[in-house]
């Protein structure tokens, strides 16, 4: 069931979401300003899409701390009150939800087998930490949305994209590439915001009603796209499609690993030096990871239900 008939549903019509596609309201980089300005009640404000305005939210980036979009939702949104919350309100909003992308493999024009394959390639990459990563791996990246890359990929303005899989499937890139190397590098947790007056305005009762059905909707995404069944399923379409996967052994993506982990190691000292308690919060990442490994979809489902974060929004 989509979010906004979920919604009407469990508010027995006191809340109904009139939805706009993207670019009717605003561009996909101007969430937050049209969120604050009233334009839209509800709509992403991603952190990725505003990179200069975050600092240690930038750490849900860190390369491979998360292997499923499912629970890197859940962990951000847990660890968001703890850690995040001031950094993000500052920008005039309230945090709705957050969604996180399937991990990030490489879809390529030709073969990446190796780091020797990446040096010097312009690869498309989302803002953040993102962006050093690449760099760190000795890539050319090359900051875009998402829905700009087919055209930048199929003329040559990149070389590869840094994508998950569902998402390459979606917006096509396997017209443009042939290869696929399944590196999982990292994944970018997608922010939805709210504008602060439209919800405090709100009934209270309908206020706590909707910030346990934002918990909901922070896995739905997860659990029905990005992850899942879907994932499968997209990575099956490419094979079908005729794109190469390659083959990294365990040694291959050790060598990854290891070449990322000063960038790990330097993004966690200059925040630490700056104030900002980085190792604890990776730390906490790196434990709630761990736990929640082996959850099952419903079991991950059942929680936000049953027991969901507190202090997201002050209520």
């Amino acid at each position: 069931m989509p979010f906004s008939e979920l919604v009407e549903r469990e508010t027995g019509g006191r809340v109904r979401f009139d939805p706009f596609m993207d670019g009717l309201l605003h561009g996909p980089l101007g969430g937050f300003k049209a969120c604050v300005t009233g334009i839209t009640d509800y709509t992403h404000g991603y952190a990725t899409y505003q990179p200069g305005s975050f600092d240690l939210t930038h750490a849900l980036q860190l390369p491979f701390f998360f292997d499923s979009p499912q629970v890197a939702a859940l962990v951000a949104e847990e660890l968001y009150p703890l850690y995040l919350k001031a950094e993000y309100e500052k920008l005039g909003v309230y945090l709705a939800h957050c969604d996180a992308t399937t991990p990030y493999d490489i879809i390529s024009k030709t073969p990446i087998e190796s780091l020797d394959d990446v040096r010097g390639k312009k690869i498309r990459v989302t803002g953040g930490l993102t962006e050093a990563v690449f760099r760190e791996l000795g890539a050319i990246p090359v900051v875009m949305a998402a829905a700009e890359t087919y055209l930048a990929f199929q003329r040559g303005i990149v070389d590869a994209v840094a994508l998950g899989v569902p998402d390459i499937v979606a917006y096509r890139l396997f017209e443009a590439g042939r290869y696929l190397t399944p590196v999982q590098i990292n994944v970018t947790v997608l922010q939805y915001c709210l504008n602060r007056r439209s919800f405090d305005a709100l009934p209270e009762d309908i206020r706590r009603q909707m910030y346990g059905l934002f918990r909901v909707r922070g896995q739905i995404a997860v659990q029905n796209y990005y992850g899942g069944p879907r994932a499968g399923e997209a990575l099956d379409d490419l094979r079908n499609r005729g794109i190469e996967l390659i083959d990294l052994t365990e040694s291959d993506l050790a060598e990854w690993r290891e070449a990322v982990a000063p960038l790990s190691e330097r993004f966690l000292e200059e925040q630490e030096a700056a104030g900002r308690p980085a190792r604890a919060l990776a730390a906490d990442m790196a434990r709630l990871a761990r736990e929640y490994r082996g959850f099952s979809d419903e079991q991950l489902m059942e929680r936000v239900r049953t027991n969901p974060v507190q202090g997201i929004i002050d209520l």
